[in-house]
This record gives C-alpha cells, sequence and structure tokens, in this order.
C-alpha cells in the first residue's frame, strides 16, 4: 500500500522528516450495518457475559471485525472481573465509535485503578476529545498509574481545556505524576504551554526535567531558545539530543556554534546535531563553524556506523564550495562509493553543485543499482527544472517502481508539480498501484481546486482494483479542499465503494474533516470469517513466550512478541516469519537516531503481504528498541514492521507495540538502509 508519512527526525534532506510506512494491498469486502449501534442506557438490564478467557475472546473477535456491539461491550464492562473490564475499556476505545464514551465515562469511577487507569488510556483512542472533561478530575485520582493515563489522554487530543487542567495540576503534582503532565504539554505549543514548561527544564529531578526538555523539544517556540542551547550538555542523551533536534528547527545562527560543540558526544547526540546543523544552514545559511568543527563533520563521514557517517554525508553539501578537502571527499564516494553512503554522497554534490555534479549524475542515471538511480531521481530537485527535465523523462519510465516513486518525490514545491504537470499525469496511469497513488499526493501540493476531476477519475478507476492505495491517498488530497464540495463528494463515494479499509478511513474524513454527522454514517464492519473457536486458538498461542531473531550481515537482535496485548499482530507476524516472508528482504528504510524498517519484500515501502490487519494501540510505549507496525493510516498493518533507535513518545497511542528487543540493540542502531535480513527466526521461549 501507497506509504504516508511520519513526522520523524532527519532524513537526506532535512531535519524534520517523515518514513515511510506501508500496509497491505488488500481491502476486505465491506459490510455496512443498517443502523450504528449505540450502547445501552445506565442502568438497563445487561446480558449474561462471559469472563476470563472466554471474554478476551469475544473481545478479540470484536476488535477484529470493527464492530462497535454495544449491548456486548456494556455487559462486558458490568462482569465482576477487573480484568474483563479493563480489557473491554480497552476494546472500546480501540474500535473508536463515539458509543464507547458512555461505556468509558462509567468505568472511569470503577472501583478498582488498573480499570480506571485502561478506561483513562482508551480514551485517547475515541475522535474528538469529547472525554477531555470527564479525565480532569482522574489527574487527582488516588492511584499514580490513572492519573498518569489521564494526563496522557487530556495532552493526546490538546483541547484548550485540556491544557488548562494540565497547567493547574502541575504546582501540586507528586513527583511520580507531574512528568506525565509535563511530557503531555508538548502537542500544544503555545506561550501558555511553554511558560508552564521553562520551570521545569533545570528541575533537578531527572525525570521531571526530562519530561519538560522533551515539551519543549518537540514543537520548539524562540522563547526557549537558551534553555534549549543549555540542554545541549544535559547528561541524559535523550534530552540532550532532542535539544539538538529543536535549535535545528528553531534555525538560529547562534546555534551553530554549540550545536557543532555537540558533535563531540557521540551516540544520539551526535546524530541529531549533525541533523540539526543540516536544518540551521538552510534557514540561516551566513551561520559558521569553526575550521576545526567543519574538521570534525569530516572524520564523521568516515565513521564505521553507517547512521552516524549519513548525516554527516548530508552535511557535508554545506561546505563544499569552501573546502576542498570536503569536496574531494563527497567526490569519491559519490562516483565510487556503495550503498547509502553512495546515493547521500550523490545527493550531497547535487544539492551543493547544482549542474557541477552532472558527471555523477549521469553516472548514477546510467548505474545497475536502482536505489542509486532513485537517490539521483530524488535529487532532481535541487535543479532548475530545464535543467531535470531530461533526467525525469528518462526516470518517468525506468523498469523499477522505486525509481519512479522517486521521481515523483522529487517534485517537493507547488511550482515544480505545475511545471512538470505532464509527467504527473502521465503517473496517474503507472501500472503499479503505488505509483498513481504518488501521483495522487503529488497533484495535490499546490492545494489548486482544479484537480478534483483528476482526483474523482483516480477514484473511480481504483475501485476495481484489489489495493486500496490510490483510494487512501485521494482521500488525503482531498481533506486539503474541505471548503469544497466536490471534494466532499469524491470521499462520500469511495466510502460507499465497496472496500471496508477506504470505506472507513472514507467515513472518518467525512465525519472528522467535512463535518458529517457520524450517526448519519454507518461504520463498516470487516467480514474476517473466523469463529470463536478460531480466535480461542490464536488468544491461545499468542499468549506463548514467542521471541523473534533477526539475523542481518552487520550483526543480530532478538526482540520479545508482546501476544497478551497484541495478540493478531504478533500470530501474523509470527506466521509471516514461519513462511520466510522476511528472509532476504531489504531494509528499506533506516532513520537515523530515529528507526530501522522492514517487512516490504519490494523495498519501496508500499509493499505488504496482501491484507490488513487491525490496530491493536495499548498502554505500552515506545521506549528505545520497541517494536511496532508500519502504517498508513488506521488498521492498514500488513507486514512491515520498525524497531526504534531511540525513546519515541509521540508515536504512542498511533502504533501498535508488539516486541521489545532484548538483546542486540546496538546491532539495532549500526544496520544501515539497504542491507537484507538474511532470515527471522521465530521460537517459543524467554
Amino acid at each position: 500500500m501507497r506509504v504516508r508519512r511520519w513526522n520523524a527526525l532527519w532524513t537526506a534532506g532535512a531535519v524534520v522528516l517523515a518514513i515511510r510506512c506501508a500496509s497491505p494491498s488488500r481491502s476486505r469486502p465491506v459490510t455496512l450495518p443498517p443502523e450504528p449501534t449505540a450502547a445501552p442506557p445506565p442502568g438497563a438490564p445487561s446480558t449474561p457475559a462471559p469472563s476470563g478467557f472466554e471474554a478476551e475472546v469475544a473481545l478479540v473477535e470484536i476488535e477484529d471485525r470493527r464492530a462497535f456491539d454495544g449491548p456486548a461491550l456494556q455487559a462486558l464492562a458490568g462482569s465482576t472481573e477487573a480484568a474483563t473490564r479493563a480489557r473491554t475499556a480497552l476494546a472500546a476505545g480501540r474500535i473508536g465509535e463515539p458509543g464507547a464514551e458512555t461505556i468509558l465515562r462509567a468505568l472511569f469511577a470503577d472501583p478498582e485503578p488498573v480499570v480506571r487507569a485502561a478506561a483513562a488510556f482508551s480514551a485517547s483512542l475515541v475522535w474528538g476529545g469529547a472525554l477531555t472533561g470527564d479525565l480532569v478530575p482522574l489527574l487527582g485520582d488516588s492511584d499514580a498509574r490513572v492519573a498518569r493515563a489521564a494526563a496522557k489522554a487530556i495532552g493526546f487530543h490538546a483541547r484548550p481545556e485540556g491544557e488548562a487542567a494540565l497547567i493547574a495540576s502541575l504546582p501540586g503534582a507528586p513527583p511520580d505524576r507531574r512528568p506525565a503532565i509535563l511530557e503531555s504539554l508538548w502537542r500544544y505549543a503555545n506561550e501558555a504551554s511553554e511558560a508552564a514548561l521553562l520551570p521545569y527544564a533545570s528541575d533537578p529531578d531527572p525525570a521531571v526535567r526530562a519530561a519538560a526538555l522533551y515539551a519543549l523539544s518537540r514543537k520548539p517556540r524562540p522563547g526557549s531558545l537558551a534553555v534549549l542551547t543549555a540542554a545541549l550538555a544535559d547528561e541524559n542523551p535523550d534530552s540532550a539530543a532532542a535539544a539538538a533536534r529543536a535549535l535545528g528547527i528553531l534555525g538560529r545562527p547562534e546555534s551553530a556554534e554549540p550545536l557543532a560543540a555537540a558533535l563531540d558526544r557521540r551516540g544520539a547526540v551526535t546524530i541529531n546535531a549533525l541533523a540539526a546543523l543540516e536544518a540551521l544552514f538552510e534557514k540561516a545559511p551566513a551561520s559558521r563553524v569553526a575550521d576545526a568543527r567543519r574538521q570534525r563533520v569530516l572524520e564523521l563521514a568516515g565513521d564505521a556506523n553507517p547512521n552516524v557517517a549519513v548525516p554527516a554525508l548530508v552535511l557535508l553539501r554545506q561546505f563544499v564550495a569552501a573546502d576542498r578537502d570536503v569536496a574531494r571527499r563527497l567526490w569519491s564516494i559519490g562516483l565510487s562509493g556503495e550503498g547509502r553512503r553512495r546515493q547521500v554522497a550523490l545527493q550531497s554534490l547535487v544539492a551543493a553543485l547544482r549542474g557541477g555534479a552532472r558527471s555523477a549524475l549521469d553516472a548514477a542515471a546510467e548505474s545497475a543499482d536502482p536505489f542509486l538511480r532513485a537517490a539521483a531521481a530524488e535529487s532532481l530537485s535541487f535543479l532548475a527544472t530545464p535543467d531535470a527535465a531530461p533526467y525525469r523523462d528518462r526516470f518517468s519510465t525506468d523498469k523499477e517502481v522505486v525509481v519512479r516513486l522517486a521521481n515523483l518525490a522529487g517534485l517537493k514545491t507547488a511550482d515544480s508539480v505545475r511545471e512538470n504537470r505532464a509527467l504527473v499525469h502521465a503517473a496517474l496511469t503507472d501500472p503499479d498501484a503505488g505509483v498513481r497513488a504518488a501521483a495522487v499526493e503529488t497533484l495535490a501540493i499546490p492545494e489548486d481546486p482544479a484537480v478534483l476531476p483528476l482526483l474523482a477519475e483516480a477514484a473511480e478507476k481504483a475501485r476495481s482494483e484489489r489495493p486500496p492505495d490510490v483510494e487512501i491517498s485521494v482521500i488525503s488530497a482531498c481533506e486539503k479542499f474541505k471548503a469544497a464540495p466536490a471534494a466532499a463528494a469524491i470521499v462520500e463515494g469511495i466510502y460507499r465503494g465497496g472496500k471496508t479499509l477506504p470505506a472507513r478511513l472514507a467515513r472518518r474524513a467525512l465525519g472528522t474533516t467535512f463535518g458529517r454527522p457520524l450517526a448519519s454514517l454507518p461504520a463498516p464492519e470487516y467480514a474476517t470469517g473466523k469463529g470463536k473457536a478460531e480466535y480461542a486458538a490464536l488468544l491461545g498461542e499468542a499468549k506463548k513466550p514467542w521471541r523473534a531473531t533477526v539475523e542481518t550481515a552487520t550483526g543480530s537482535f532478538t526482540f520479545r512478541l508482546a501476544g497478551a496485548s497484541a495478540p493478531l499482530t504478533v500470530m501474523n507476524f509470527v506466521s509471516l516469519a514461519r513462511a520466510g516472508y522476511f528472509d532476504g528482504v531489504r531494509i528499506h528504510r533506516v532513520v537515523p537516531n530515529f528507526v530501522l524498517q522492514d517487512g516490504d519484500p519490494t523495498a519501496t515501502g508500499n509493499g505488504g503481504p496482501g491484507w490488513e490487519i487491525r490496530d491493536e494501540i495499548s498502554p505500552l510505549e515506545y521506549v528505545r528498541g520497541a517494536v511496532g507496525m508500519a502504517l498508513s493510516g488506521p488498521d492498514t498493518g500488513g507486514s512491515q514492521w520498525f524497531v526504534t533507535h531511540s525513546r519515541e513518545p509521540h508515536l504512542n497511542g498511533l502504533y501498535t507495540i508488539f516486541g521489545q528487543v532484548s538483546e542486540g540493540q546496538s546491532a539495532v542502531e549500526r544496520i544501515p538502509q539497504g542491507e537484507r535480513i538474511v532470515r527471522v527466526t521465530v521460537s517459543e521461549g524467554r
């Protein structure tokens, strides 16, 4: 399925980027219930509810169908077992329909903290944030777990009344709650949140200080510049790395030297400082660093760890004109290097020299390596349209999908799209659905409603195709034109088009972007083809102590699978691994100090197994070494998965976590983009 993009940390051209997350290539038949099922009113008689394992099986089945069965959920929420009530709260949130609000409100008052905490977490999964006011009292709950979950859910929806409540709770918050409250303020990124966070950025409690610095760093404001600069020396490398990233986003010339000094810290701080310096120089070209610092970047470009060398090679483009040694190094690697290093060196040469890098560009265009050709295609964004045109024409008919995708990715501005309209229009008829979907996304860059007829035509042609890639991209493109009735009509056509996955995404867009009442749009349900016996067997298997070992030329790593919290995801992964699906597959994306991503046999970022699985979002968090499912929208996971290089709280609540690295994290952080997995082996045992 066509990739959508995450806001992330670094790529070969900027400090703020998005990583590609693909999803499946097949939608299941759509089932539209005649009316949405609402939860019964409080006090209504409840039907007998299963308990224990039987209840868990029933909830997994409801989740997999994405069927909001109000009576069944209400009955399970009234179970005498706290574990069943907590699991019901999670299921209600995962399904995500407004009817969940009634169930969760009741469970906020449950006598058991584990249930209240589960309900508070699940409130973050329900659209719209209507439960924010109900969550505020839980900030003062007697159990810290409940208060922390409430703070995170309030922050997740980022409603103004939630911000006021979080800030008001800070002064009296106990130490075991304050970090969650502080970190939850990052989504607001306004004057009030900044003023509330700044006093805690130098707090003696390491956890409090780290939370405040993270929140200030994620969407930085100029008023935090001094605090973020000081944080480059923080003893917590995660905090220092986050501060480096933030300074790159702010792009102030006075940050150049402190960031350059941070290159001596190694690890995550070095990687983020390199990326931040590149972003800063792009925003403030007159910025300067000392010659010794420039030499340090040159040294790092030869680092044994490719995930240190690659961001250094990106940064070197800023010094080509002033330093012959830098120019010689880039020319050497750009013409005769290997793998990802050569791709990035080529792009740096083109970025720095434009037409002066023609010989390197010509060599890449003639290369038998499709990934080098793809790097060349994307680098054309640095050339004037007339200079790039011959290359774009050539790459538009390249036999490899990854090259044709990169050719479109090189059209990054509204002007470049307008100047290459014929190329984009031709891509709408490409034989590959992912390329056609990319063409749709490219068409929408200028935000010109004149493209709506083309979007309607693309959606209509895709209706009879198995992959939903094009329809998903059309939905996203139409959301840019929310004031245009034609855009809403296109999305409604997809909703009624007969494919469950795009229909559900279209329904969400109609509700959240186009203001349609969800009650008038029944939620499509998945026809899973499984009965209770199959779900019971699946759940029993998922709860075994599975572990997966991934072997590569760089090294191996092992992760434990979290079958208790993500049974569908775990057994999907186990079955694919047992079938050898991942063996020999190229690791198609590595973002240094962010993630390693695999699971796409096409290595384009768009491939999958031919089906989708439902998200299983849980309270597990994206710490270093967390293993998650890559997505292109809700419930679009298939075979692509990723491992975090570092703690990434902004991913919490968005992507299913189904594992945690237990051995070999250092290998994870050294594996380069493009390396192939030798094999993935799954086994039982801790």
